[in-house]
């Protein structure tokens, strides 16, 4: 068991196609750019891959790893050597991933994470066929298991169970081809599979717009474009809008027409990266495997789930569809895990607890009392109003469209309003709330580390205070929080969170 082991050879190729990857457009654009083609610059980069190939071969030939009886052991380097070492009862996930360099390659990245781990994970094998990463996968799980502790995984490859039933209408069963469905429930059984069909993915692209996925590409892209096309492209471009005719209707036109590009684009976005998404439930254990060009697999256990957040678009919610992410502990710090991209919100109650036994989706209770709805749109309804009437004044009578603004803001603090509201139902917190897409977040106490209520003199002469909730495994920027609410229910919050193990939380 204690043998050094190599990666796969084709890790010497890395270094080579991550530099093909990111030059080949330069050079490409450098060699016609003048109208002509030419060689020099494909010299140049064949060069380069050769010496990046030498980098691969030295990186290859010191890059070992071994599995010691309690331990992996990862050593890497030549000039400055590096030695990892990890215990198996404090690896809390293994994930295997395949980007787009390992999948044109035929080998897999395995992952893995431990509490209170980097951004990066905490140790990586590179390059590894499928079957080597199972086999390190069920080794690391069998000693788990002969000592008393949870495996961190039940899987050894890609959805290859058995016994499974779909739980979700617009999924179909993860089965083999020509294979009868088994008989047994999978209640009975207590496996769970789930595959995104072609039309779920595509509803679920369309019936949102993802500026982060848009946001990451564009900036890409500029990047790209700075080193090749002109330095005064961007000047010319902003010079030609002189020449349009049109007025400021041509300007409309372009905006939307800006618009329908990026929703399409972020739709095209979503479908690469989610394609074949796929979740499987099996002993408690979670494993969800999803992308194109960058095929990612995450495993994990249900206990490690801290909250589950789910998400309802203005599109979705109109269509009855939502979404469930999860937030794990010492999961990728970059990335939420998706738990199901669409599905019926009408499903969710009954779905939660065949996949998270420890979550529910209770009805909201509490919400906002009628005299709330001043503290939601006040602030929003003066802003506006002033920025109407500065338009007014500087635009005169063509700029008092801008007073239907007013109308939108109220109707959108109507509906923040509405949407708001928690429960607390044992030893789990329910918290609702809106700011484009209505969010409900279910967390149980043992996970919450900060619970902050605050208000101000006058809210709280209205027996108004808001809630703000802080989970393990969160390193976004969405609020699990509600505003407004009755006094009385947030001091039973209060009371909730404070009756457990001592934690850091502050009171303003």
């Amino acid at each position: 068991m204690n043998e050094p082991r190599k990666l796969h050879k084709s890790y010497i190729f890395f270094p080579v196609l991550k530099t093909l990857q990111t030059l080949v457009p330069v050079f490409v654009l450098i060699a016609i750019r003048e109208g002509e083609w030419r060689w020099m610059p494909f010299l140049i980069l064949l060069g380069v891959c050769a010496l990046f190939a030498g980098f691969g071969a030295v990186g290859w030939s010191t890059f070992h790893y071994r599995l010691e009886e309690d331990r992996l052991i990862i050593q890497k380097g030549l000039i400055f050597r590096e030695e990892k070492i990890m215990y198996y009862p404090r690896i809390h996930s293994m994930n295997t991933e395949q980007p787009f360099v390992q999948r044109l390659l035929g080998v897999v990245q395995l992952k893995f994470e431990m509490p209170g781990g980097k951004k990066e994970s905490d140790g990586v094998l590179p390059a590894v066929s499928a079957q080597e990463a199972a086999r390190i996968i069920r080794e690391i799980n069998a000693f788990l298991s002969s000592s008393g502790y949870s495996p961190v995984t039940a899987e050894s490859g890609e959805g290859n169970g058995s016994m499974e039933k779909a739980i979700e209408p617009d999924a179909v069963p993860a089965e083999t081809k020509g294979r009868p469905p088994q008989t047994a429930s999978a209640e009975e059984t207590g496996v769970y599979a789930y595959r995104a069909t072609a039309g779920t993915l595509i509803l679920a692209a369309f019936s949102t717009l993802n500026i982060g996925l848009i946001a990451a590409f564009v900036a890409g892209v500029l990047s790209l474009a700075d080193d090749v096309l002109p330095g005064n492209l961007y000047a010319r471009l902003w010079n030609a809008r002189n020449e349009l005719h049109g007025g400021w209707l041509i300007y409309v036109l372009l905006g939307l027409g800006g618009l329908a590009a990026a929703w399409l684009l972020a739709g095209l976005l979503y479908l690469l990266k989610y394609a074949g998404f796929t979740v499987r439930a099996e002993a408690g254990t979670l494993t969800v495997s999803y992308g194109l060009l960058e095929k990612k697999k995450h495993t994990f256990q249900e206990a490690r789930v801290q909250a589950v957040l789910i998400k309802e678009g203005l599109v979705r919610q109109l269509i009855g569809r939502a979404q469930i992410e999860l937030r794990v502990v010492s999961s990728s710090k970059e990335e939420k895990i998706m738990l199901m991209p669409l599905v019926s919100a009408k499903r969710i109650p009954q779905l939660l607890p065949q996949l998270l036994p420890r979550f529910s989706l209770p009805a909201i209770e509490n919400r906002p009392p009628a005299r709330a709805l001043l503290y939601y749109s006040r602030t929003d309804v003066a802003v506006v109003a002033v920025l109407a009437a500065a338009a007014v004044y500087f635009w005169g009578p063509a700029a008092l469209w801008g007073l239907l603004l007013l109308l939108l803001d109220f109707l959108w603090s109507y509906s923040r309003f509405r949407s708001s509201g928690m429960t607390l139902q044992g030893s789990q917190l329910t918290v609702r709330g809106r700011m484009i897409a209505r969010s409900t977040w279910l967390v149980r106490r043992p996970q919450v580390l900060s619970l902050r209520m605050k208000g101000t003199r006058s809210q709280r002469r209205k027996h108004l205070l808001s809630l703000s909730v802080s989970v393990m495994g969160d390193t976004s920027s969405t609020a699990c929080e509600v505003s407004f609410i009755e006094e009385r229910d947030a001091q039973r919050v209060w009371s909730w969170f404070s009756r457990s193990a001592d934690h850091t939380h502050g009171k303003d």
